[in-house]
């Protein structure tokens, strides 16, 4: 009398099709979904997690008040953006619901109010929205900048987008935290690499008059700050 062979107990490494197809299908999908988290993440200028701070939210709360200063420039096609502008001036006051902002008499410098503040924030504040390589999933081909016109600034074959850091090029700098003293370009442009440094030679230098750092170059009749800087808090006058 004959007997069926025993089936197999154990799982023998080996995966028949109807076990494969449907994993496959399983896998592919959670990849498309982890790609659609990370692009949203990156439209949303939140990609490495970072909480954007925005006024009144717990997330700028959380942040510690500063009172610190950095130079930039924005070139677009071999000419300065002018900020001489007033609906890029802080004025009353409106600082106290800011990460960063401008006030006069100096259109080339950024007032920090809330540590960790990124250039995307301030930009933001300012109606301007950048995303760049400083962020997750971001390339060079996918670097681009809004301005408050509407106008999107995009890299192609003939304008590219160039950053320098205290006279270092780096990929980008929307993620990156605006520190004391920071001279910061963007320039958006086809002009080759001798005439982008000409430009970053032509960001100023003058955030250390707000920040107190070169005394003997403060002119007699500055205005008084609408911080105070102490031991790098914002004092506010009276307070």
């Amino acid at each position: 009398m004959t007997t069926e062979p025993e089936e197999r107990s154990r799982w023998d490494g080996w995966l028949s099709p109807k076990q494969w197809i449907p994993l496959t299908g399983v896998l592919a999908i959670a990849v498309i979904g982890l790609a659609v988290f990370l692009l949203l993440g990156v439209n949303d200028g939140d990609a490495t997690g970072a909480p954007r701070c925005a006024p009144g939210d717990a997330a700028c709360a959380a942040r510690q008040p500063t009172h610190q200063h950095a130079d930039f420039a924005l070139f677009i096609r071999g000419q300065q953006f002018d900020f001489n502008q007033p609906q890029f001036i802080s004025h009353d006051g409106a600082e106290e619901d800011e990460t960063a902002d401008m006030h006069e008499p100096r259109f080339t410098v950024v007032h920090i109010h809330r540590e960790l503040t990124t250039w995307d924030e301030f930009l933001t504040s300012l109606r301007f929205k950048l995303t760049d390589p400083s962020y997750l999933g971001v390339d060079a081909a996918r670097t681009c900048m809004t301005i408050p016109s509407g106008e999107k600034l995009c890299g192609d074959a003939t304008n590219t987008w160039k950053f320098y850091v205290n006279g270092v090029k780096v990929d980008g700098v929307a993620n990156i935290t605006i520190h004391d003293l920071d001279r910061v370009l963007m320039s958006y442009g086809g002009e080759t690499e001798q005439q982008v440094l000409a430009q970053v030679a032509q960001v100023t230098d003058q955030a250390c008059i707000p920040s107190e750092k070169c005394k003997p170059r403060i002119p007699a009749n500055e205005p008084a700050e609408p911080c105070t800087v102490s031991n790098n808090s914002c004092v506010k006058p009276g307070g």
